[in-house]
């Protein structure tokens, strides 16, 4: 039975030798796979994406602010605001949101204030723990400068925001009525052949702009230059993964919106899950193209616990050395040792 359970092993060993040699891919996978678990990627996954809710949190309050400047250069929009909350929600509950929106009107410069200092601490936090992951993944971590790291840090994860940004104005331009109107204008086509074009070009232009995102994230956030054509086929994959479940999460959000306690709590869940599995997407990427043979030449030593040399060990042993011939002073000691305890012993016999 014993030597039965160890053949059906050695052949399962193999087996997935010979698998592995023979197809590349599937080498790769397990490759990347090592590498994100080796790496801590899931660790870095869950960090990022816990940090990364955290943020929106003041840009939220960002947003109100800006909101709140907007509303009170218009005091009839605000007007008109408080009589649809009160329409809609009678009696105390209308009072108390609309003394609550005119309040958060009149304290707009202090929320800008505190959502801009608390979004800058947690977008250098989020930007730090990102670049770390990124790092690591190819290899180890380096050492940074307390202050510049931070400044450097900041400048990045505002123009990150900058970019995507853009690319959320280009999906709507490319679904909004500008691509409409220009689709309406290409008569020379069939209807039902301009609507695929609005559909699959908009899809299109997403997934370009995320992929160029997806390169710059790739080879420019680690701490260590990265060519972005080592980085350009992961970058492209993850980009198709994205447009996926930009998809997903579209049709997830409307289905929750079918019952109030959906609504009420599927929105946040949403968020806390494509946050975990955007971080976790991206992270997998970056390890595809870290362990990619190619790209061997693009590793990282680690600085902060750079690995250690270990040593042959020196084994010491006693040294016998055997004397053919006997000395003439071993004999005449011996002799005389020999000589004193027979004196010895003789001393005794007469007492």
């Amino acid at each position: 039975m014993g030597d039965s359970i160890k053949k059906l092993i050695a052949r399962l060993k193999a087996v997935y030798a010979e698998l592995t040699e023979r197809w590349g891919w599937l080498a790769h996978l397990l490759a990347m796979l090592e590498r994100y678990n080796q790496r801590r990627g899931n660790l870095y996954a869950s960090s990022i994406a816990f940090i990364g809710i955290l943020s929106l949190v003041p840009i939220l309050m960002v947003a109100f602010a800006i909101a709140g400047f907007v509303l009170a250069s218009r005091p009839d929009l605000v007007q008109t605001i408080i009589d649809s909350v009160v329409e809609h929600i009678p009696g105390d509950l209308g009072d108390t949101l609309s003394d609550v929106i005119r309040s958060a009107i009149d304290s707009r410069a202090t929320v800008g204030v505190i959502g801009l200092v608390s979004a800058a601490l947690t977008g250098i936090g989020w930007m730090s723990l990102f670049r770390t992951a990124l790092t690591e993944i190819w290899g180890g971590r380096a050492k940074r400068n307390a202050i510049l790291s931070k400044v450097f840090d900041l400048l990045i994860f505002v123009g990150l925001g900058a970019v995507f940004l853009l690319i959320v104005a280009l999906s709507v331009v490319a679904n909004g009525p500008i691509a409409q109107w220009l689709i309406d204008n290409l008569t020379f086509l069939p209807g039902s052949l301009r609507g695929g074009l609005l559909s699959w070009g908009s899809r299109a232009v997403s997934l370009l702009a995320i992929w160029a995102l997806l390169c710059y994230v790739y080879s420019r956030l680690p701490l260590h230059r990265v060519p972005v054509r080592a980085v350009a086929a992961p970058a492209a994959v993850v980009a198709l993964v994205f447009v996926l479940l930009f998809t997903l999460g579209t049709s997830y959000l409307q289905s929750m919106f079918a019952s109030p306690a959906a609504a009420a709590f599927g929105p946040v869940l949403g968020v806390m899950v494509f946050a975990y599995l955007a971080s976790r997407i991206v992270l997998y990427g970056a390890a595809w193209a870290a362990s990619n043979p190619a790209n061997e030449a693009y590793q990282m030593v680690d600085e902060v616990e750079p690995p250690v040399e270990v040593e042959e060990p020196v084994l010491l042993s006693p040294v016998y050395e055997n004397s053919p011939t006997a000395r003439p002073r071993q004999l005449l000691a011996a002799i005389g040792l020999g000589a004193a305890v027979a004196g010895l012993v003789e001393l005794f016999r007469r007492n």
